[in-house]
C-alpha cells in the first residue's frame, strides 16, 4: 500500500510539473545608440570624438587577448568602438561583414550593426626601409560613442570571430573624476 502511495504521489507531482508553462530565459537586450547604462548614454559620432585608444599604455598579448589600461581625462565624449593593438593589424584585412562581433561596455552589449561602421586615417611608419619614412593608413572601427562617461572604472571586451581565428581584447579604462578646485 506504502509502495502504491508513494507512486501514485510521485506520479500526481510528475503530471503537475509537465503541466507547468515553461519559463523563457531572459532574452538578451543589446544596446542601441540612444540608450543608455547608469546616466551615460551610447550613441555614434566617432569620426568627431576623441578615441579612447588616446589615453592608454601600450597593449598587451596574453593567448590571443589583447589587453589595454587607460586613464581617460573628465570628457564629455569618447569614442570606444576602436579594435585595439595588435588585432587591427589582422582585423583591418579581414571583411568585416564575414566576422561575428562582440562588444560590451561594463557588462552590457551592444548592437554593433546598429551603430555602423567609420573609416579613418592614421599615420604610420613605413614598413621596410624607405626614403618615405611616414605613410597613411586606412583603419575600420565601430561607430560607437560613449557620452556623458561617469568618473570611476570601465571595463570594454570585444572579439571578433573568423572562420578558423579569434580576436579578443579587454580595455580597463578609469575616467578620472573633475579637478578640484
Amino acid at each position: 500500500m506504502k509502495k502504491t502511495l508513494l507512486l501514485s504521489f510521485n506520479l500526481l507531482i510528475a503530471v503537475a510539473v509537465a503541466c507547468q508553462p515553461m519559463r523563457q530565459l531572459p532574452e538578451v537586450q543589446m544596446l542601441k545608440p540612444g540608450d543608455e547604462i547608469e546616466g551615460m548614454m551610447i550613441t555614434t559620432g566617432a569620426a568627431k570624438t576623441p578615441p579612447l585608444w588616446a589615453f592608454c599604455s601600450p597593449a598587451l598579448e596574453n593567448d590571443g587577448v589583447v589587453s589595454v589600461d587607460c586613464r581617460v581625462p573628465p570628457l564629455s565624449r569618447l569614442a570606444i568602438g576602436h579594435t585595439f593593438g595588435l588585432a587591427d593589424s589582422a582585423l583591418q584585412t579581414l571583411d568585416w561583414s564575414t566576422l561575428s562581433w562582440e562588444l560590451d561596455l561594463d557588462g552590457h552589449l551592444l548592437d554593433l550593426e546598429a551603430f555602423g561602421i567609420y573609416d579613418y586615417v592614421m599615420p604610420d611608419l613605413a614598413p621596410h626601409p624607405s626614403p618615405i619614412r611616414e605613410v597613411f593608413r586606412q583603419f575600420k572601427a565601430w561607430d560607437v560613442v560613449l557620452t556623458n562617461p561617469k568618473p570611476g572604472m570601465h571595463t570594454l571586451h570585444g572579439v571578433a570571430r573568423a572562420e578558423t581565428d579569434t580576436y579578443g581584447w579587454v580595455v580597463n579604462f578609469n575616467i578620472e573624476g573633475p579637478l578640484e578646485p
